[in-house]
């Protein structure tokens, strides 16, 4: 799965061919709050047609499919409220047939990198559908180990750093196939993550895999849902969720600064994110939580993958997410979530 740079850096390099109307005067990434309305951005662009200047705010998704795309949107809609001569657009390698529809009806941008375009603004309209595919995955090509599914492997190493493995072992620890743990397995072995042995797997360097999966995690392809709850702390709304999770079977996790907090607080915190397995709407009138488009404090979040869960804590008869998935979730976070997750990783995680 392409990287988020490696995707801005491809859509920078092939500007000329794929909006070739377009003049790209300026390209900044990691835009930060302030610097154009409210929030911060992946990638802003500063283009001309004409006589016409104008800025594109730009979500950066690895994956154009309906399911990643509506919560960029949803972001984008809200942050460009109120900002004259900027246009909100979404970014991805591909964006579908079902994806285009969804950016159309929502009066966002888009541009894939296989030359589908939507751009509209003033007297300016840019609608344009490739014939070009997304390139197919041959089969068994290495695989890309920080994938949804292969990164599970990564998550045993990472949770399990002293012991050893069999593939078979992996397989079902992991809850993937022979084949992709043993895809997997080998493609650390190749860049020298993990020693085999005799048959038995074993993890060498730890720090610097979680280094490069952190470097490579895309937090945004969770789903979030946003909502206002009446309860005025943490500890209150906490005990609300364990108590409906128990009664109606919910899985669910803390994540980012309300799981650190039970973990090793280091950082004060109002927001409050979780993973939530289960029928969502029951959860929303069960903790009588109100949807918001700004001011919200309760994320929930629905994971990209199961693996999110794995490993999961319990402390203080709360769930807690992985010490691995915090940490990944915490270091890019923006508000403070570098500080408290080299803190996590200094108490708990250890390497």
């Amino acid at each position: 799965m392409a990287t988020e740079r490696d995707i801005i850096e491809e859509l920078l390099g092939q500007w000329a061919t794929l909006v070739p109307q377009v003049q790209l005067l300026q390209a900044e990434n990691e835009v930060p709050a302030s610097a154009v309305g409210k929030r911060r951005y992946d990638l802003v662009l500063d283009i001309q047609i004409g006589d016409i200047r104008h800025k594109l705010v730009c979500e950066v998704k690895s994956v154009g499919e309906p399911r990643y795309l509506h919560q960029a949107i949803s972001m984008l809609k809200m942050a460009v409220v109120g900002q004259d001569a900027v246009t909100p657009v979404v970014v991805a390698p591909y964006v579908s047939e079902e994806g285009r529809s969804l950016c159309h009806d929502a009066g966002i941008g888009y541009i894939d990198l296989t030359g589908n375009v939507f751009l509209q603004f003033d007297q300016v309209l840019i609608d344009k559908t490739s014939a070009r595919k997304p390139p197919r995955k041959r089969e068994g090509a290495t695989p890309d180990i920080f994938a949804p599914i292969s990164s599970r492997v990564l998550r045993v190493f990472l949770e399990n750093p002293t012991r050893s493995w069999t593939v078979a072992a992996l397989s079902q620890e992991s809850g993937v196939s022979l084949a992709l743990a043993h895809r997997v397995a080998s493609a650390l072995a190749n860049k020298g993550y993990v020693e085999k042995k005799r048959g038995a797997i074993s993890l060498l360097k730890p720090g610097e895999l979680l280094d490069l999966w952190a470097e490579k995690y895309q937090a945004g392809l969770n789903l979030v849902q946003t909502y206002y709850s009446f309860q005025r702390t943490f500890p209150a709304f906490a005990e609300d969720l364990k108590a409906l999770a128990r009664r109606e079977g919910l899985t669910y996790a803390f994540t980012l600064h309300a799981g650190a907090s039970l973990v090793a607080p280091f950082v004060r915190f109002t927001d409050v994110h979780f993973y939530c397995r289960g029928d969502t709407q029951m959860l929303i009138g069960g903790l009588d939580l109100r949807p918001v488009e700004t001011g919200g404090t309760i994320h929930i979040l629905e994971p990209y993958d199961e693996g999110v869960f794995y490993n999961a804590q319990e402390l203080d008869g709360l769930s807690v997410a992985s010490n691995t998935q915090l940490y990944l979730d915490l270091i890019s976070y923006p508000a403070r979530g570098r500080e408290q997750a080299q803190f996590l990783r200094q108490q708990k995680i250890g390497f």
